[in-house]
């Protein structure tokens, strides 16, 4: 049974106790308990801040695992905030162009798609995109997340062509990195099928409507 009222006690710096916390907060996550969780790590990271500083690595990683449990409860506003801090701490330490710079903003740009807020979510993730072609290659496992996560959105937005190229040029890449039968390289290629049938139903619809003006 998972105890999800454990504080944190402020008056001194326990490592093991936070190690305690933060795996606790893994599991109510992973039993969908999110807002506990979110109980849990508020506590986290306040102790952190005190005791460690707003960039201490840890510090990060127990704001990136508050803003997905507060992702998981639909708590975008505040996800925003705790990402872009992270980026702004990654981007003054480690440079624009780190893999974990991106990460960062990647996570940001993810919780952007989550919100319904694709119209963001997009130069984001092109941007991205760009850049983890330049710094990791084609072929790296962040790099077709990436492409993915850029064609999704693309499909969100009902820009359909645009989308089905993409996915096209991602099922390339997949196959050559992953193989033909990975299970990513179906998933895309189901998504290349549900953007091609979208699009022609989008042709279908506007030839009748022209034909009856």
């Amino acid at each position: 049974m998972l105890r999800s009222n454990l504080i944190f006690p402020a008056k001194e710096f326990n490592p093991d106790a936070l190690s305690r916390l933060e795996a606790q907060a893994r599991e109510l996550h992973s039993a969908k308990r999110n807002a506990e969780a979110v109980e849990v790590l508020r506590n986290v990271l306040a102790a952190r801040l005190k005791f460690q500083g707003e960039r201490h690595f840890q510090t990060i990683n127990a704001r990136s695992g508050l803003a997905r449990s507060l992702r998981a409860v639909n708590c975008f506003e505040e996800c925003f905030l705790l990402y872009s801090e992270n980026i702004r701490i990654h981007q003054h330490k480690l440079g624009p162009e780190h893999p974990q710079t991106l990460r960062s903003l990647s996570r940001l740009a993810n919780t952007y798609f989550a919100a319904v807020r694709y119209v963001d979510a997009k130069p984001m993730f092109e941007g991205i995109l760009e850049r983890r072609i330049r710094v990791l290659g084609r072929d790296h496992p962040d790099t077709l997340r990436s492409q993915s996560s850029l064609a999704n959105t693309l499909a969100a937005l009902g820009l359909y062509k645009e989308a089905v190229e993409l996915y096209e040029e991602i099922i390339e890449d997949r196959v050559r990195v992953l193989g033909s039968d990975h299970d990513r390289t179906e998933l895309t290629r189901k998504r290349l099928e549900t953007a091609r049938q979208a699009a022609q139903i989008r042709t279908t619809s506007l030839h009748k409507q022209e034909s009856e003006t």
